[in-house]
């Protein structure tokens, strides 16, 4: 089964495919749509993470690149489109040159008799702050001296911030009547697990789930502060990252055995994106504007 998430506004599509609880998806947007509640939103979440980490590594970029190019003939790339920050292969190469420039070295006495006055001002400036027995050093040390460590830490530590935003934490979208919920008639036939899909049923309500109940050492069951979904809200959880197959493991295999149970973990996984990987730029952008422009999304059935 196939089926669109469809943007207004701006008629941008993202195409899925079910891979798990067809019925159940079936069945959730049969309710939405009776109970007209088939129009989603993410109420500018995302927007609202994106647009300060975006500005944040550019400006870190920038910052860092001030010195940089000075002292070592190298800078990172930058970019005047803050859009292009969300393209995962200027991350990669980003955090790539990143990790490398760690070990480059700066040689203070090239530096000072460089014929380019920065370059000669500079290295002055450090010959002051260093004892003459040390003359090359890690560059990292010589950005600290300087008082450009924090922007230069912050391009690696904002790499890693965008990679993180396009999870489900940002990407929930909800009805307006998210909190009218309704009961689960495939309570006895859910399949959950931990894969990383690209559209779940995710966890929002109160009470721990089996697999939760395992982790957090309920070994026998002992309380009854259950939730396994046997109601669902007006809302779906997105996320953009690789889809993977996660198998329980067999200690709680073992567990659910012994006490009788199937699993139920925090979400109920229902479909991937059909062509993610080609397309994750795109994706990325047509979420980042549609959450920044208030878009409500609907799921049409193909």
């Amino acid at each position: 089964m196939k089926f669109s998430l469809v943007f207004d506004n701006s008629g941008d599509i993202i195409p899925f495919e079910v891979l798990y609880n067809h019925e159940l998806f079936e069945f959730f947007v049969d309710k939405s749509n009776k109970q007209g509640q088939n129009s989603f939103s993410n109420r500018q979440v995302l927007f609202r993470d994106l647009d300060k980490k975006i500005t944040h590594l550019h400006w870190a970029i920038s910052k860092t690149n001030e010195v940089l190019y000075f002292l070592t003939g190298k800078s990172f790339n930058q970019h005047n489109n803050l859009e292009n920050y969300l393209e995962q292969d200027f991350l990669n190469k980003t955090h790539c040159d990143w990790v490398f420039s760690q070990a480059d070295t700066v040689d203070i006495d090239c530096l000072r008799f460089s014929n380019d006055s920065n370059l000669a001002k500079i290295g002055n400036q450090l010959h002051d702050m260093y004892p003459d027995h040390i003359r090359i050093v890690k560059v990292a040390a010589i950005l600290e001296k300087l008082g450009y460590i924090y922007p230069y830490e912050e391009v690696n530590i904002g790499v890693h911030r965008l990679e993180r935003s396009f999870t489900k934490t940002n990407l929930e979208f909800s009805a307006d009547n998210k909190w009218e919920v309704f009961s689960n008639p495939f309570q006895d036939l859910i399949i959950s697990n931990n894969d990383v899909v690209n559209f779940s049923f995710g966890y929002t309500y109160v009470g721990r789930q089996y697999y939760n109940k395992f982790q957090h050492f309920d070994n026998d069951l002992k309380y009854p502060d259950h939730y396994n979904y046997e109601t669902l809200e007006f809302s779906f959880q997105l996320n953009l990252q690789r889809p993977q197959t996660i198998a329980y493991s067999p200690e709680s295999i073992a567990w659910a055995e012994k006490n009788n149970i199937s699993l139920i973990a925090e979400q109920l996984p229902i479909a991937n994106i059909l062509n993610l990987t080609e397309n994750l730029f795109e994706y990325r952008k047509l979420l980042y504007r549609n959450s920044r422009d208030n878009n409500r999304a609907t799921i049409v059935l193909n």
